[in-house]
């Protein structure tokens, strides 16, 4: 097998040093334009090869050279120097459309990164530093549960932790879990409250109220007055459901399903292992091709890095970057994308299969979304603000949804043999977690409101034991008691690129709900909808950063975004849920999936796919067709050593 090493990520077109370095105001506003392209691509490739170096624990990866490369990009979009040509360039009276649309997205985003002062540049640049310190530690920190049989510390990672809390039999076992996931906060709260307090110097020093301000404004377009109105809106609404859905929990499942150790257990560790041979770990990739593919969903000739297995020092949370931004040059031809995909993955593991084709769905949807970015900068297809989380989550949201369909489940849920899942099976699902499902919600609403408050601390209450106080009192407060993942172990809160991330998510879910509804109205049917594909391209994807978040889910649904489609959703009584399931998983197997794993639809996908663990390249459609990589795959599963996992 080949060994992937680090230089043989994908380059883009070379730019020479020459032309990095004659920027200016006097120059031709086409030339201009062009090499501002040509600079952000390269720079922003040197960054997220590192990134992904680190995150994914790669041979000769280096701390110091992704803070070097990360402080070159930040220095990059945050040059005064360079923004008083955009403003120059855009005062241009004979600017063509293009041009004009390239000077626009460098404006706004200068706009997002722009430092207002040599304090304000001073204190990014040391955030930068803690932050990769912080990262750096926290990937090697020693994580694992006492066996309470033996005695023995075991090591796992937090998605493992996860796991076993959802499907181990024994309690004993799943608290020791939870005290093993309880170990994070404690080992994060102390170095993250530097990272608190420089990143509101940083803020602070470009004139916002605090880091909180900062980021919501330049990633959502709103204030933080204006976001709260909405989760507060949002927080009130589904308060009596959570009252209630607490209370039937206590009913139904007894007084210690309130635990945070059982809750997920006693909700669904009983029927996950029931699903658990209809979602085969290694027929996971196949089923996420197929099933974009049965969407038209196509990739414009991207490459895609998949890392989906867990290993020990990876990065504990799924994600998609783009090393290699696409956009469309003077000429008219188009840069195709480069995507790095993770996933962690347990093969083996109850609920591994699901947990892996749910990621699958959600990054590929990522992915296919940045890969139909049709515009002329690299500048509208990069992941970081001015994008909206909420633009940005809502299209691979939308996407991973229809795993919980289930005709989506009757079609692409099948055992090794071929056999469907039961429908007893879904119906015992729907049974236990339907009136659940606002504490999925309500999981989600508990980090803004966490990271709102730590940032509103004065430096002096920044500490450890305020930010545990506070993470307390916030699962208890949003969650009605303690989180099975505490809000300090959400790693997004960590890390400068998805730090004050997380009411994207809510926003998404908003429009994840208010698209289900628009396009079942339109078409009555989602799994395998050919239209979907071309829908979400021309609607949504295209645009980019060009177009505010907010105008395209009105123009796409015709009415603007609100929590009335989700809210709907999970006040929906259980019978009528199941009834329309039920119909669906008819109509899914009759029909059956659109396409066979033997069949060739990479011609739809478009795109070339590696499948990676680290560095080793394990399959690659370079070299073989899709079900070859497929079925080699599966065979370097079987041999997965599982100390390397």
């Amino acid at each position: 097998m080949m060994k992937l090493a680090k230089t043989t990520f994908f380059p883009v077109a070379k730019t020479s040093r020459k032309n990095m370095s004659t920027l200016s105001a006097e120059m031709p506003v086409a030339d201009f334009v062009n090499q501002m392209n040509e600079k952000y691509a390269d720079l922003h490739k040197k960054f997220e090869d590192n990134f992904w170096a680190t995150k994914m624990d790669l041979k000769g990866n280096s701390v110091d050279e992704l803070t070097r490369t990360k402080n070159e990009y930040n220095a990059f979009i945050s040059d005064k120097s360079i923004f008083g040509m955009v403003k120059h360039h855009l005062e241009n009276p004979d600017l063509t459309e293009r041009e004009k649309k390239c000077l626009a997205i460098m404006e706004k985003t200068y706009k997002c990164y722009l430092q207002t002062s040599d304090e304000a540049d001073k204190a990014r640049q040391e955030v930068t530093s803690l932050e990769g310190n912080l990262a750096k530690d926290r990937n090697k920190m020693k994580l694992g549960y006492t066996d309470p049989k033996t005695g023995e510390f075991k090591e796992a990672s937090s998605v493992q932790l996860s796991t076993m809390m959802s499907t181990n039999d024994d309690e004993a076992t799943r608290k020791a879990c939870y005290e093993g996931i309880l170990s994070i906060p404690k080992f994060v709260a102390e170095p993250f409250c530097e990272v608190i307090k420089t990143r509101n110097k940083m803020a602070k020093a470009n004139g916002y109220g605090d880091f909180y301000e900062y980021k919501i404004q330049t990633t959502e377009g709103m204030d933080k007055k204006r976001l709260f109105e909405i989760l507060d809106d949002l927080e009130s609404k589904t308060r009596p459901t959570l009252e209630k859905a607490l209370k039937t929990l206590v009913e139904e499942k007894g007084e210690a399903a309130r635990q945070p150790w059982n809750r997920g257990y006693m909700l669904a560790g009983d029927v996950l292992k029931k699903m658990d041979p209809y979602f085969p770990f290694d027929e996971a990739v196949s089923a996420w091709a197929r099933s974009f593919a049965a969407m038209n969903i196509s990739y414009n000739k991207s490459t895609m890095n998949l890392d989906l297995c867990d290993r020990k020092n990876k990065y504990s949370n799924g994600f998609c970057h783009w090393p290699v931004a696409p956009y469309i040059k003077p000429d008219g031809t188009s840069v195709p994308c480069v995507t790095n995909f993770t996933s962690l993955a347990q093969p083996g593991a109850v609920g591994s299969g699901q947990r892996a084709l749910t990621t699958l769905m959600h990054e590929g949807g990522h992915a296919a979304h940045f890969a139909n970015v049709a515009q002329p900068s690299p500048f509208h297809s990069q992941e970081r603000a001015p994008m909206s989380v909420g633009y940005a989550e809502a299209q691979s949201m939308f996407l991973d949804s229809l795993v919980g369909d289930s005709d989506w489940i009757a079609k692409y849920a099948l055992s090794k043999e071929g056999n469907p899942m039961p429908w007893d099976v879904i119906e015992q699902k729907i049974k236990q977690t339907h009136s659940y499902r606002v504490f999925g919600i309500r999981g989600m609403l508990a980090v803004p409101y966490f990271e709102k408050a730590l940032y509103e601390l004065p430096d002096d209450e920044v500490t450890a034991e305020n930010i545990l106080r506070i993470a307390d009192e916030m699962d208890n407060r949003i969650l009605g008691g303690p989180s099975s993942r505490p809000v300090l172990a959400v790693p997004h809160i960590l890390a400068d690129e998805s730090s004050c991330y997380y009411q994207g998510y809510i926003l998404a879910e908003m429009a994840v709900h208010q698209n289900r509804s628009h396009f079942l109205k339109k078409y009555g049917f989602l799994t395998d909808n050919e239209h979907i594909g071309p829908d979400l391209r021309e609607a949504y994807w295209k645009a980019g950063s060009s177009e505010p978040f907010l105008n395209l889910v009105e123009k796409f649904t015709g009415t603007p975004l609100s929590a009335d489609a989700m809210v709907e959703a999970i006040s929906k009584p259980l019978n009528d849920r199941l009834e329309r399931q039920k119909a669906l998983y008819e109509k899914g197997l009759k029909e059956g999936a659109k396409f066979k794993a033997t069949d060739d639809f990479m011609s739809i996908l478009d795109m070339q796919i590696r499948l990676v663990h680290g560095d080793l390249v394990v399959a690659t459609t370079e070299k073989n067709t899709f079900p070859e990589c497929c079925d080699q795959y599966k065979e370097w599963i079987k041999g997965l050593n599982k100390d390397d996992k």
